[in-house]
């Protein structure tokens, strides 16, 4: 999975949900210099929205949806559009995309709504 950062656009990448979404914070803290992040970690912390991904969200979304899907009996085809997801380093909140474009246009418009983080432009208006 492949996320861009929205303040620099630096190209991040991680395994699952978890694995960008703390690639994602130690970006913010180390070349930002975000402090009072959420613990994304723990994830049980005040001010950390839990993952609505629950235990399987150290796994890429796709089969995460599969394994998610097999327990409701609904069917995911191979090769069928899933979404990506990104936990915000500020407040935990998921962020969903289809794509690597789509999941960075989502986080950069959620930080700037919801924490007032001054983004770059992506290209997608």
């Amino acid at each position: 999975m492949l996320v861009i950062c929205p303040i620099c656009n630096d190209p991040l990448e991680g395994e699952g949900e978890n694995d960008l979404s703390l690639n994602l914070q130690e970006h913010f803290a180390v070349r930002h210099g975000y402090t009072g992040l959420c613990d994304l970690k723990g994830g049980q912390a005040a001010s950390c929205e839990r993952s609505e991904s629950g235990r399987l969200a150290d796994l890429p979304y796709g089969e995460r949806r599969i394994r998610e899907a097999h327990r409701l009996e609904e069917p995911v085809h191979p090769g069928e559009d899933v979404m990506e997801s990104v936990r915000c380093p500020m407040c935990g909140k998921a962020v969903f995309g289809h794509a690597s474009d789509d999941l960075s246009y989502g986080l950069a418009s959620h930080l700037s709504r919801e924490h007032r983080v001054k983004v770059s432009v992506l290209g997608k208006g």
